[in-house]
């Protein structure tokens, strides 16, 4: 038997509860609701989301419960701090990112050296101005993450040649080098757009 609310655009397709007006995210089955997004990975995008069927979310929602128990083992041997930090747990050769100090209970994605493929620092144009954020992108080998992409300045739009952009310039070159001193890690740095 079908489920009923597989095409039915007012209704969470994994809950069944009612849609709230923002916050849903729409897979290739439907669309979830806030609360069962809340669990996935914060590194999903849209893009992402839209490439989900919904027993591809099911099993994605298995690997972050599992990641909760990875996250109990995790040693963070290094990090870099910023308004994303990077811990790296150098004898596992295993790394996170999080927005959150307290990674635990981010339940930050725990992500092995070896799914790193590509690394990318760039200035993105700011809007309609001159001035510019400073992106931070991994591209990854991963079942569950393709890609790590975030703004390294805690404000949009820096000006060029401020202290903040140097400050931002350097903290994505900080993240760069932790990963650069790994030496299992083998991947592809593209130069800034």
């Amino acid at each position: 038997m079908e489920n009923k609310n597989m095409n039915d655009e007012s209704t969470c397709v994994l809950c069944g509860k009612a849609l709230s007006r923002y916050g849903n995210k729409k897979i290739k089955d439907g669309v979830l609701c806030r609360n069962c997004i809340k669990a996935a990975s914060s590194w999903l995008n849209d893009d992402d989301y839209e490439r989900l069927g919904l027993e591809e979310y099911k099993e994605h929602l298995a690997y972050r419960e599992k990641n909760k128990e990875l996250l109990k083992t995790f040693k963070a041997d290094k990090k870099v701090e910023g308004k994303y930090s990077l811990y790296l747990d150098e004898e596992k050769e295993e790394f996170l990112i999080s927005k959150r100090k307290d990674y635990v209970k981010d339940n930050a994605d725990v992500i092995s050296y070896a799914d790193i493929d590509e690394i990318s620092i760039f200035e993105e144009k700011y809007m309609d101005t001159e001035d510019v954020d400073i992106c931070f992108d991994m591209k990854l080998n991963n079942p569950q993450i393709d890609n790590i992409y975030f703004r390294v300045n805690e404000f949009p739009g820096l000006v060029k040649g401020s202290e903040e952009h140097t400050a931002a310039l350097d903290l994505a070159f900080d993240y760069l080098d932790a990963f650069e001193q790994q030496e299992s890690i083998d991947f592809e740095q593209k130069e800034g757009e």
